[in-house]
């Protein structure tokens, strides 16, 4: 039975039904809360894969949430001048590009299952990041670089500003930018395990649908980043321990599960009409029946 168990988590589950070409979801919308019903509890899995790849990056959280602790005792809790903040952002570089390793993975798995398509949670998980590994490592990379350069710039110019208030407009660009980059990581990921591109085609793509589709870019990235960071300073008993249990446990899939979603229907309306061959609208009901057939990835990275 044991047997049995691993291998249904390493290969998935086959057979399941499929929806018929009737009960097929007519838009995004639809398809979304149809797919997420029926993949809430293979979330977890998922999850649980991508957490290992985020191991550094929480143990090295904890370590310096301890020295803060530390510093309470001491009666000093200012993380500027003790200069806590400027370590631990140092640190997560590394750990951030360890973290984009494993979002490829992540992220083939959960864009097929955001489109309806069948994934092997682990064997898919590994050959996704086997194939994109480098441009999930840079992407990381980058990720930690423009924390800790947001942090540097918003402390100087805030600092600066105190003479001039001239220097605020530097500081909220810098904000401005790192806010552009974490939107351009919810298509950038999706991308680059769907589509063989160079890594400045891929930014420079990503970085077009993000304005284009502005509101919603910011309006998925506030609900998945800023509000859970919001909810975790609430003055309640075991706020920050609830919300770190919930992404341990589902939600950093369900936030990519979401970005997933989004990703693809960026993809249907800017990418895919302009290759030929690429299908549009997978997983959804189509009014021809040449549409229902089976077109493989353009130029697929794996």
């Amino acid at each position: 039975m044991a047997w049995n168990i691993f291998n249904r988590f390493y290969y998935g589950k086959a057979g399941q039904a499929d929806f018929t070409t009737e009960n097929l979801p007519a838009n995004r919308w639809q398809l979304f809360w149809q797919m997420l019903r029926v993949r809430l509890s293979s979330l977890v899995g998922v999850n649980l894969l991508y957490a290992l790849f985020c191991l550094p990056g929480i143990v090295w959280t904890v370590v310096n949430l301890m020295a803060l602790l530390g510093s309470a005792r001491e009666g000093s809790i200012n993380l500027i001048e003790n200069g806590l903040m400027t370590i631990y952002l140092l640190g997560m570089i590394p750990c951030l590009a360890v973290a984009g390793i494993g979002a490829t993975g992540e992220m083939y798995v959960l864009r097929n299952w955001a489109r309806d398509q069948h994934a092997f949670v682990l064997s898919d998980f590994k050959d996704a990041v086997k194939g994109n590994w480098k441009y999930g490592l840079l992407v990381g990379l980058i990720n930690g670089l423009s924390l800790f350069l947001v942090y540097i710039c918003y402390m100087f110019y805030g600092h600066m500003s105190r003479e001039n208030w001239l220097w605020v407009i530097p500081q909220m660009l810098s904000l401005t930018v790192c806010a552009l980059w974490w939107m351009i990581n919810m298509i950038i990921y999706p991308m680059m395990v769907t589509y063989d591109m160079k890594f400045k085609v891929l930014v420079r793509n990503s970085a077009i649908m993000v304005v284009a589709r502005l509101p919603w870019s910011l309006l998925f990235l506030a609900t998945t980043s800023v509000l859970p960071a919001l909810l975790s300073m609430v003055y309640l008993p075991y706020s920050a321990l609830i919300v770190a249990l919930f992404f341990l446990l589902i939600g950093f899939a369900f936030n990519g599960f979401i970005y997933a979603s989004y990703a693809n229907s960026c993809f249907d309306k800017y990418l895919n009409p302009r290759i030929e061959g690429a299908a549009v609208g997978r997983g959804l009901r189509q009014d021809d029946d040449e549409d229902d057939e089976d077109v493989e990835d353009p130029n697929p990275v794996i």
